[in-house]
């Protein structure tokens, strides 16, 4: 790892670590959130850089004082509440935490030892961050440039606002440090993951504990073990798969809270910062936590209310829609910035310029069997499923986590929104499959693994508590294991939701 790299993560991390923080504490997530919040950062800047004149630096440095400085005015008011990993949140936990996942995803990273550039790397990537370098007037000529639309100009700025930070402070003379910032920023999405996993036994006994991390360890390896190269020649798409799988796991399955919400929703500005079908994807997970935190009260069938009554009822689920509203809008709002200038710009790539002559049901068989290939993780996770449904159910309510519906109904939203991708677009579609498919179903493949993961620790805490309650001579008393006894909350286990979320 070279001194430029180093410099490059730390200074994301820094300009990160401050607001993360402030809204989610001094918790084992923050290493691996703080540097991809500061690519957030990194990437708002770009947004202002193309809009007004001015370096990419003096951007970014812009950001991250207004950033900060709002962070510390609203540290306040914005901290408090339990945190979701319960007694695993002391200092030696935290670096145990910490320590075992940055370790075990060393060995995927020693691929960095070798110079794996791939070919959207120089095409896309670097290409962009030196747009994004050269400041205002050549980011913009260089995105309208007639010859770059096959490039995917529109392409989210989050990676190469990264890159471009490595170039403003070492120079472009190695590209590829910029590389090298998109495979560590990988790691730092698939760290937030592991995080989230382990902190689903952080609660309970130490084994329970123990075991969570280890298997939230082999995750993370899983992780890179999905996306093979991809992972360190400088490609961005498991850095928004990573990231939607984060928002998935903080938002739809750990215990409904500001932090673990706020983790969620940080992961989606990532994945809807990287890519277009990361911003498909984290709109989609977005919709997905607002209904979660914010639940549809539907009317009782045959009820009597006075008409003062329905009025205030009616006025309730208006505001409630707006939270919803406000709740997805909010984190997708850098993403949908990004989508408004390039459209306002004229800017836009060859993929949906034209119609196609070839029929939508050739193109859906066409994809369908293509991704299929990719997907053979599906039927293990469907029969998992079944099992932890029908004997598991109970073990699930006692740890707090939701229902796995929440989980399921992501991957099913955001497939189909991939696959419609496809159908719906220009190019030949058995040679865009071809050259793709095995990137774009990185997420769902990711995701069903961190299913199965999830599954595997309430198993394991399951099994530990009956051994504990047999060795004891009988039953435990509520909250013996660290967890919350769950109360009611519609379709979740975990019970009612946070005054503060709603």
């Amino acid at each position: 790892m070279t001194p430029a790299l180093v410099t490059v993560v730390l200074g994301l991390g820094l300009a990160g670590a401050f607001p993360t923080c402030v809204v989610v504490r001094c918790t084992p997530v923050v290493v691996f959130l703080a540097p991809l919040v500061g690519a957030v950062l990194a990437a708002v800047a770009v947004e202002l850089e193309l809009v007004l004149d001015g370096p990419f630096l003096l951007w970014f440095l812009v950001v991250v004082a207004a950033v900060n400085g709002g962070a510390f005015c609203l540290r306040r008011s914005v901290g408090g509440g339990r945190a979701p990993w319960g007694t695993g949140s002391s200092w030696k936990w935290f670096l145990v935490t910490v320590g075992v996942l940055v370790g075990v995803m060393v060995l995927p990273l020693a691929g960095l030892r070798t110079p794996l550039i791939g070919f959207d790397t120089n095409a896309i990537w670097l290409t962009h961050t030196l747009l994004v370098s050269g400041g205002h007037h050549t980011l913009l000529a260089g995105m309208q440039n007639p010859a770059y639309v096959t490039a995917h100009p529109d392409y989210p700025p989050l990676v190469p606002a990264a890159g471009a930070l490595a170039f403003a402070l070492f120079g472009t003379g190695t590209l590829r440090v910029a590389v090298e910032v998109t495979a560590l920023l990988n790691a730092c999405a698939v760290g937030v993951v592991g995080v989230g996993i382990a902190s689903i036994g952080a609660g309970g006994r130490q084994a329970a504990r123990t075991v969570a991390l280890i298997v939230a360890a082999v995750l993370c390896l899983v992780g890179f073990a999905v996306a093979g190269d991809y992972a360190v020649n400088g490609y961005a798409d498991l850095l928004w798969s990573a990231a939607a799988v984060g928002a998935v796991v903080w938002g739809l399955v750990l215990p409904r809270n500001r932090q673990a919400l706020a983790v969620a929703w940080a992961c989606a500005m990532v994945a809807g910062l990287t890519k277009n079908e990361g911003l498909l994807t984290s709109l989609v997970v977005l919709v997905l936590i607002s209904l979660r935190y914010v639940p549809v009260r539907w009317p009782r069938p045959g009820g009597h209310t006075t008409t003062a009554t329905a009025d205030r009822t009616r006025r309730a689920e208006a505001r409630g829609w707006v939270r919803r509203a406000v709740s997805v809008v909010g984190p997708a709002l850098p993403g949908l910035i990004w989508v408004g200038l390039v459209r306002h710009d004229g800017i836009s790539d060859a993929f949906f310029a034209k119609t196609t002559s070839e029929s939508i049901a050739l193109r859906a068989r066409a994809t369908t069997a293509g991704m299929a290939v990719h997907l053979a993780v599906v039927p293990v996770a469907l029969v998992v499923l079944a099992i932890g449904c029908g004997y598991l159910r109970a073990d699930r309510v006692r740890v707090g986590i939701a229902t796995p519906a929440w989980l399921w109904a992501a991957w099913i939203g955001a497939l189909a929104g991939i696959a419609g991708t496809y159908v719906l677009g220009s190019p030949e579609i058995h040679w865009w499959l071809q050259t793709s498919d095995d990137r774009t179903t990185i997420f769902p493949v990711f995701l069903l693994y961190a299913d199965l993961a999830v599954w595997l620790v309430v198993a394991t805490d399951g099994l530990l508590t009956a051994t504990g309650r047999r060795s004891t001579g009988g039953g435990t008393a509520a909250g013996a294991t660290g967890t919350t006894p769950a109360g009611p909350g519609g379709l979740d286990a975990e019970g009612p939701v946070p005054a503060a979320t709603t």
